[in-house]
């Protein structure tokens, strides 16, 4: 399994981090596109997926999150990748899993989720790794959540495309 690590100034080999919190991320292709979540509010490009909550499984969260999402239903194929950040005193573990979409279901999202006014569709992964390049360039602080959000998924994004281009 593939890990990906970013390090925040702060990384040190030897500091011990008091806090992790584990995300799972959903792949949804359709050829050389992937299904992708752009906020139409603030300039934020991510992959339908959230946080585990309590016992659930990686496989749960990921449908949760998708229905409430998106009001998509997914069946999780396989972990493709983990995206791990550390930052001050947290780790965040990404897993990235491969999903088929199953069907629709009434979406249900988060006061979070509704203020960012997303917009979920199919996009040429190519494009997706162009609109997050030219976020990350328009961000002038490289220490904040919003950059770090977009680079996780910037790097994800370009391993994905790897993924596909290679599958060919």
């Amino acid at each position: 399994m593939k890990i990906i690590e970013i390090f925040d100034d702060n990384y040190t080999v030897n500091k011990i981090y008091e806090h992790n919190r584990y995300a799972v991320r959903a792949v949804i292709l359709d050829g050389e596109k992937i299904f992708v979540e752009y906020a139409k509010n603030k300039p934020i490009i991510m992959l339908p997926g959230g946080g585990i909550e309590g016992e659930e499984s990686k496989e749960e969260c990921i449908i949760r999150e998708c229905q409430e999402e998106c009001g998509i239903i997914v069946k999780p194929i396989k972990q493709l990748f983990v995206i791990k950040e550390y930052y001050n005193d947290i780790i965040f573990h990404s897993s990235y899993v491969l999903c088929e979409s199953v069907g629709n279901c009434q979406s249900n999202p988060t006061a979070t989720e509704k203020e960012l006014l997303l917009k979920s569709f199919y996009e040429d992964i190519a494009i997706v790794c162009n609109d997050l390049k030219n976020i990350l360039d328009n961000i002038e602080d490289k220490e904040s959540e919003l950059y770090g959000m977009n680079y996780r998924e910037y790097l994800a994004a370009k391993e994905i495309l790897n993924i596909v281009q290679n599958n060919k």
